[in-house]
């Protein structure tokens, strides 16, 4: 039999329980697409990351408490906050930086009058905008002697102004912060998000005054600085700096001895890569447990098929049908459906996608769908291949039925 007459012959069948058809491939659909739209959100996921980190520029250092280089393996669960004002003095006076501040980063409620929010609440100094470049909306930014004094003052982000100000000018008035006065002395322009952090949506206070008498701490969050020279070179000097203001004995400049991590843009590009890619490969697992389930399934309508057709197998063998071309056609009918189905389940979660990545992006800046075309070769090999495992069992159970046994199948 001829491969034309193999296809037009399982086509046939295929067309004969239509139902069944339909409803054994949906499986399949469902896998293929689940798998196409995992794989879409992961891309666009760390597409978005990777732009954000992009944005920051590529002479920033950053500094933050850590176990070790995250890089070597699983960084400890469990670690002390090592960073402190000290530090940024430090790096302030090696002359390696243009810029440098540090960062206390927490949520607290805000309150005026009869408005209340719950936000991010930022401790930095007056170089923040200097790293993290922005134009005032109104007022002035924070600075030096605000740091110095331990000024009860506050900048607002643009959304946290308008919330609790309306169409006020915030300038000069004051809000609540836990049981703490502050006066707003300036408001940010729209900054949008950085890192899934909405900036419209915090506030920034002096440095010593959210460790003092904001949240009662001493350490820092984290350390960013302008870099002046090379990057890579800052960074050496930068962590040979840090174990000298931690008295570190590590001689030998093992990261994992270091109770800090200094990266820069690459770094977090890197260790942001790494990640998606991980997260990527665990969502398209996780959907590709709909492809096995829909795998059985056409194994078992397959497995069924032979079944009731026991007596047309019966009868083709009896009428020259060899081993082979039974096995090729019930394998083809298995491998149609498949393919078909993900056919199907590449066009839905192409469409899927595109609908996720345009909602998404109406709350997310900087969001946009990618439709990994690899994905799309991957989904129809994928379903053929199931096609083809879960196919083979029946196929050959068919093609091994006796002739004469099965004419006399009731």
């Amino acid at each position: 039999m001829f491969w034309n007459d193999l296809l037009l012959s399982s086509a046939q069948s295929l067309r004969r329980n239509r139902g069944r058809t339909i409803l054994t491939i949906l499986g399949i659909v469902i896998g293929i697409a689940a798998v196409m739209m995992m794989l879409s959100i992961g891309r666009s996921s760390e597409g978005l990351i990777l732009n954000q980190v992009a944005n920051l520029g590529s002479d920033l250092v950053f500094v933050e408490a850590s176990s070790g280089d995250p890089m070597s393996g699983p960084p400890s669960p469990y670690i002390e906050q090592t960073l402190t004002l000290e530090d940024i003095t430090e790096l302030q006076e090696s002359g390696l930086f243009f810029s440098v501040t540090g960062v206390v980063q927490s949520s607290a409620p805000i309150t005026r009058e009869e408005e209340s929010k719950y936000i991010q609440v930022v401790g930095a100094n007056e170089a923040y905008l200097d790293v993290f470049p922005a134009e005032m909306a109104s007022g002035r930014f924070l600075d030096d002697t605000d740091v110095d004094s331990y000024a009860k003052v506050v900048v607002l982000g643009k959304t946290i102004a308008e919330d609790l100000f309306g169409d006020q000018d915030p300038v000069g008035q004051t809000v609540k912060l836990k049981k703490t006065t502050l006066k707003v002395i300036g408001v940010l322009p729209t900054l949008g998000t950085r890192f899934f952090q909405n900036q419209d949506e915090q506030i920034i206070v002096p440095i010593t005054t959210a460790q003092r008498d904001i949240f009662g701490i001493e350490n820092v969050t984290y350390i960013a600085a302008k870099a002046i020279g090379d990057i890579e070179t800052t960074k050496e000097e930068t962590a040979w700096i840090m174990r000298d203001s931690h008295n570190l004995d590590n001689p030998e400049g093992d990261t994992k001895k270091d109770d800090f991590y200094v990266s820069s843009q690459s770094d977090a590009a890197e260790i942001i890569g790494v990640v998606g890619g991980v997260l990527t490969i665990l969502l398209a697992s996780i959907a590709a447990i709909s492809l096995i389930v829909g795998g059985i399934g056409i194994m078992n309508i397959m497995l069924v098929s032979v079944t009731e057709r026991t007596k047309e197998i019966g009868l083709r063998k009896a009428i020259g049908a060899t081993y082979k071309e039974i096995l090729q056609q019930f394998l083809l009918e298995s491998v149609l459906l498949t393919f078909v189905g993900g056919l199907v389940g590449i066009v839905i979660g192409v469409g899927m996608s595109l609908l996720i990545g345009f909602a998404v992006g109406q709350y997310v800046d900087g969001w946009s769908a990618k439709v990994p075309i690899d994905a799309m070769l991957m989904g129809v090999l994928v379903s053929t291949t199931v096609g083809i495992v879960f196919g083979l069992y029946p196929a050959r159970r068919a093609a091994k039925l006796d002739p004469i046994e099965a004419l006399r199948y009731e």
